[in-house]
């Protein structure tokens, strides 16, 4: 792009130079024995004819180094958008789930959009500012070339100039970083207002909300406001300050120094055309210090998440035997212990319920299972192979997981099931809601499998939400399924049948399940009971009963319960 620039600009100069000459020699009494003349072309004494003909060629030389300098910048903003979009969010998705988890949802939500699309704008006039720099250098050299001394005295001028600009560089960074922080504000705002907008609507405060949305949105347009007002400056500024220093140039060398009036015009016909090539180089450079915090932030958050890509194995899982913890332990940030020395083995088929008040760790004991965080200490064996040297595709094809909150994603049922797995077949994905008992519900929507649904569910209730889910975590017949409170926001009727689920899979799949509900492990051969980060209890109900105070009190909780509700 470089050379097809500085070509294109060399091309207009010596354009510039020949009518220059062109004109010098229409006008003169000499014209028929074209004595005198502009620049080399003056040397070379062309007939008037052939003077046209290379200027009609030197117009065609221009125009194809011009486009193939566009093709190759129009090219380079679309290959770079798209690069620069697949890139960022493939960091995400190679990076460790500590690194994810980190992040807030409205934090991610204006990387990927607001941060990603100010970088990729800053392309296009990035490419033409390089492409404007190239072709002002052309221009100044042949300038350089006429007349060295009224060259240089107009270029040093034009120098001190875009120096002087660049205090309006830094201002406009400062009000861009200003916009980072406001836009990730008002993106927090809105998710969480979307996220409570059912009580939002209960409690009538929605004119309170728009308040603050509206106060967050002043909090970002404010300096945005300011830096668009900065930018018409900067232009206006530096264009006028140009064309006065340009006059102020000739008058010097009209008044001090002695130059062919020829070759002086040529040379103000050259500058007064750098000019725009020039104007086009501020524009890019205030553009680039706009969007510079922007672009800055996102490689910075984008070299984090790559950093915190955990290393991958290469062990392959056929047949998983029993899973182990051996003296696991585990902190956040090397500060917040969530778990201590934690040590279980679990034979493949058994169906493991797990329980313990808020804060006791089970949350960290499930991401542990899943492999989306590693132990501090300890190892987490399949057979006799450390789960950390297991291959990921190997690992993905064994387990499945079911959150607590159901989250479904716009596409049909059948995708929400198949959810990305394209070797997921028709009969998979309707044995898998036969499975989770929603088959029948399904077929009852106005086109089946191939109902298109929301984030929200698209009219299902939370129980129908909750069991496509749990076909999406067995359509791929798992060697391993974790359950986050499957059954909590479920009615009776869903809840029964998300049990007869988990009778049907006992023996099959090795299943870890989180629950408040003691009704939920009613499937369960044994019971982890979790306390303050370690494993206090783990075994039969009869035997928990007799051993755990912990499930004691759960048990007796929930008969209150049941004996309220009769």
């Amino acid at each position: 792009m470089a050379f097809a620039a500085f070509a294109s600009g060399m091309a207009e100069a010596a354009l510039l130079v020949l009518l220059a000459h062109i004109a010098l020699t229409i006008g003169s009494p000499e014209a028929a024995g074209l004595s005198g003349g502009v620049g080399p072309f003056g040397q070379l004494n062309l007939p008037i004819r052939a003077s046209f003909g290379v200027a009609l060629a030197l117009v065609t030389t221009r125009a194809v180094f011009s486009l193939w300098s566009a093709s190759i910048a129009s090219g380079l903003t679309a290959r770079l958008t798209a690069d620069c979009r697949a890139g960022a969010f493939a960091d995400f998705t190679a990076a460790s789930w500590a690194a994810q988890s980190q992040r807030g949802e409205a934090e991610l939500t204006d990387l990927f959009q607001r941060h990603v699309s100010r970088a990729t704008t800053s392309i296009a006039p990035l490419s033409q500012g390089f492409g404007a720099a190239c072709t002002l250098l052309a221009l100044v050299t042949a300038a350089f070339v006429l007349d060295p001394v009224s060259a240089a005295l107009l270029v040093a001028a034009g120098a001190v100039l875009f120096a002087a600009m660049r205090p309006f560089g830094a201002l406009a960074k400062r009000l861009a970083r200003r916009q980072v922080e406001a836009g990730r504000e008002y993106a927090s705002l809105c998710l969480e207002a979307v996220a409570t907008s059912l009580e939002m609507r209960s409690f009538g405060v929605g004119s309170q909300v728009s308040d603050r949305l509206a106060e967050s949105t002043d909090r970002e347009v404010s300096p945005q406001r300011m830096a668009m007002f900065l930018k018409q400056v900067v232009t206006t500024t530096y264009q006028t300050a140009t064309v006065l220093l340009l006059l102020g140039g000739l008058f010097a060398v009209y008044a001090l120094i002695d130059r062919p009036l020829a070759t002086l015009g040529a040379i103000v016909v050259i500058l007064v055309r750098s000019l725009n090539q020039a104007t086009a180089v501020q524009a890019a450079y205030h553009s680039l210090s706009e969007n510079a915090p922007f672009i800055v932030n996102l490689d910075r958050e984008r070299a984090a998440l790559r950093e915190s890509a955990p290393e991958r194995g290469s062990a392959q899982v056929h047949e998983p035997g029993p899973f182990r913890f051996h003296h696991v332990s585990y902190s956040y940030g090397g500060t917040s212990t969530a778990l201590t020395d934690v040590s279980f083995e679990v034979e493949p088929g058994e169906a493991i319920g797990i329980i313990g008040p808020s804060g006791s760790g089970k949350s960290t004991l499930i991401q542990l299972l899943l492999r989306l965080r590693w132990p501090d200490t300890g190892s987490y064996l399949i057979g006799e192979t450390d789960t950390a040297d297991i291959d990921d595709e190997s690992w993905y094809s064994r387990i499945a997981f079911v959150p607590q909150e159901s989250r479904l994603i716009s596409a049909t049922v059948a995708d929400n099931i198949a959810f990305y797995r394209p070797t997921v077949t028709t009969h998979d994905i309707q044995s898998a809601a036969k499975r989770a008992y929603i088959h029948d519900e399904i077929m009852g929507l106005p086109h089946g499998y191939d109902t298109v649904l929301d984030q929200r569910g698209g009219g299902l209730s939370g129980g129908q939400r909750q069991r496509i889910c749990i076909a999406r975590a067995m359509v791929r017949r798992p060697s391993l399924l974790v359950l986050d409170e499957p059954t909590s926001a479920l009615d009776l009727r869903s809840e029964a049948l998300v049990h007869e689920t988990f009778t049907e899979l006992k023996g099959e799949v090795t299943l870890f399940a989180i629950a408040h509900r003691l009704s939920t492990l009613n499937s369960c051969d044994r019971i982890m009971v979790m306390g303050d980060g370690r494993l206090q209890a783990f075994g039969t109900r009869a035997e928990l009963q007799a051993s755990s105070p912990f499930y004691r009190q759960a048990l007796k909780l929930s008969r209150i319960r049941i004996d309220v509700d009769g």
